[in-house]
């Protein structure tokens, strides 16, 4: 399977998401929801990259959707703790922020290797 157009196809999706602004309904905070998922969509290319040439996309894609819901507590976990602290606690403010580039590059990275499983020949 050639990498390159997987990756565009998951580049694109990931483009679309960030412009339609996915992560401010989620709960990302206004002023960097786009910026988050900016920074980890490269990051999730380039972990997707290495699933899909060093295991099977299958087993990958299994690991990026557990790694996407585990990103997705932190980062709403850190928003309810920092909002109950009245923007006092550093640490939740950014387990949210941190959370929600884990979970853009995780989303990248299931995306990716979604349209890897789809495009690879079946095996008989």
């Amino acid at each position: 399977m050639r990498i390159i157009p997987v990756l565009t196809l998951g580049a694109l999706v990931m483009g679309v998401v960030v412009f339609i602004d996915a992560a401010r309904p989620l709960g990302a905070h206004p002023w960097w929801s786009q910026k988050s998922l900016l920074i980890g969509t490269p990051i999730g290319l380039i972990l997707a990259a290495l699933a899909i040439r060093t295991s099977r996309p299958l087993s990958g894609l299994f690991g990026f959707v557990l790694a996407t819901a585990v990103a997705l507590t932190f980062a709403k976990y850190g928003q309810t703790q920092f909002a109950a602290s009245y923007a006092e606690d550093a640490l939740a403010g950014r387990m949210w922020y941190f959370g929600w580039i884990a979970t853009g590059a995780s989303l990248a990275g299931g995306i990716t290797t979604g349209i890897a499983v789809m495009l690879s020949p079946r095996k008989s």
